[in-house]
């Protein structure tokens, strides 16, 4: 008898499933599944929650599902849980997931769709986004993934130690040397930087001498000025004294603790010195011969919007994706932290230091990754670690070391 019970009851909520269309849909109500990593202790999932009560409070023809999941610890549950529906090939509606080489995945399974028709369908949304943010989200020659949140590298400078040396803010290669030979003088560190691991100034000095186009022409001889940059640098005394031993949290307490005037680094320092007024980041300044600076940002989007192919057409998710990707919504995200992908307002409250982040970005008519997640590993440290040290010690040349590292591609 409970077998009986159980098959009829199994019976009636599959028919109830086919009554109310099986698609998610019931009595007028559309019901509409994310998946995103807005979970857990995530900065950004309180914006998230907020956000979704707010668009189902003015949609109450809508529920949203979320089954967003947190990527912290070793049991990634996020990326589990998006592996698990595309092998069942049941799709979230949409998901926010990895592009690069983790969007390979999404393409090889055929369940989302290209956002180009639906772009071109709507000029107004699609002006919306940064053009280097929808190039970072090219699978294939599809636009499978819309950008939203992202990271970000540059110079920062302690404009409090400029201003009491009479110096003019580095935004000119020009001040920007004379600002280092000043401090030199006055036993100030110009740059914190170890040289034990450079990648950082590397990657950044790179892009402001040989622009968005030379830095995908890897270690071709072009480089090699740049590098050589480095080394004059170095000669003259603008790296701290135990520079070739240096880790990287001595780098930033050397800066945060305003004994060096510069640093080269990434949006992750900005929470523990946005509350400095005197800080601020910039795109390194063009040097001499150079066709970088500030028309290139060094920044990059890691994950992004998949829509599925079969609710492209529903009349609800997409609206659901236009509003989380409006600048209203796109600037409380990244009130909590990261780079926009859209064009938007600052937050209210926003630091100095988190202002002059958002005015590099915008100013940039292009932004590239790092060079160290585009080549092998083996390639970049063989120009980083110990390549600088010996170009910068004589004891090899720019052009040794990136013949070298040409062998490991």
């Amino acid at each position: 008898m409970k077998k009986v019970l159980v098959i009829c009851l199994v019976a009636m909520i599959a028919l109830s499933s086919v009554f109310a269309g099986g698609s998610g849909e019931s009595s007028g109500n559309k019901e509409i599944r994310v998946v995103t990593y807005f979970a857990g202790s995530d900065q950004w999932a309180p914006v998230w929650k907020e956000v979704i009560a707010e668009y189902q409070e003015a949609h109450p023809d809508v529920t949203i599902i979320d089954e967003s999941q947190p990527t912290a610890g070793t049991n990634d549950l996020f990326r589990t849980k998006i592996q698990s529906d595309i092998a069942a090939r049941t799709p979230a509606d949409l998901i926010l997931f990895y592009n690069g080489a983790d969007g390979q995945m999404i393409l090889d399974s055929g369940l989302y769709a290209d956002f180009t028709p639906l772009l071109d369908a709507d000029p107004e949304w699609a002006k919306g986004f940064m053009p280097s943010a929808l190039e970072a989200g090219l699978l294939d020659g599809q636009q499978l993934c819309l950008p939203y949140i992202g990271f970000y590298e540059g110079m920062f400078y302690n404009k409090a130690l400029f201003d009491q040396y009479n110096l003019e803010e580095p935004t000119t290669w020009d001040n920007f040397m004379t600002a280092c030979q000043v401090f030199i003088e006055n036993g100030v560190t110009p740059i914190a930087v170890s040289l034990a691991k450079p990648s950082y100034m590397v990657e950044l000095i790179l892009l402001a001498y040989v622009g968005a186009e030379g830095q995908q022409d890897y270690f071709s001889d072009s480089w090699i000025p740049a590098l050589e940059e480095i080394k004059t640098l170095y000669e003259m005394g603008a790296f701290p004294a135990d520079t070739m031993t240096l880790s990287d949290d001595d780098v930033r307490v050397l800066f945060q603790d305003g004994k060096a005037a510069m640093m080269f680094n990434g949006s992750w320092c900005t929470t523990a010195l946005k509350d400095n007024p005197d800080m601020r980041i910039i795109s390194v300044p063009t040097p001499p011969g150079g066709v970088g600076g500030s028309n290139v940002a060094l920044a990059g989007y890691g994950s992004g919007w998949y829509i599925s192919k079969e609710s492209v057409d529903d009349g609800y998710t997409l609206d659901f994706l236009k509003f989380l990707t409006s600048p209203e919504i796109m600037t409380r995200f990244i009130a909590n932290g990261g780079s926009p992908a859209i064009y938007c307002d600052s937050p209210e409250g926003t630091t100095p230091l988190e202002q002059s982040a958002l005015d590099m970005l915008n100013a940039a008519e292009a932004t590239r990754p790092a060079c160290d997640s585009q080549v092998s590993r083996e390639s970049w440290l063989t120009v980083t670690e110990p390549g600088i040290q010996y170009i910068c010690t004589g004891n090899r040349t720019a052009a040794d070391v990136l013949a070298e590292a040409k062998t490991y591609m």
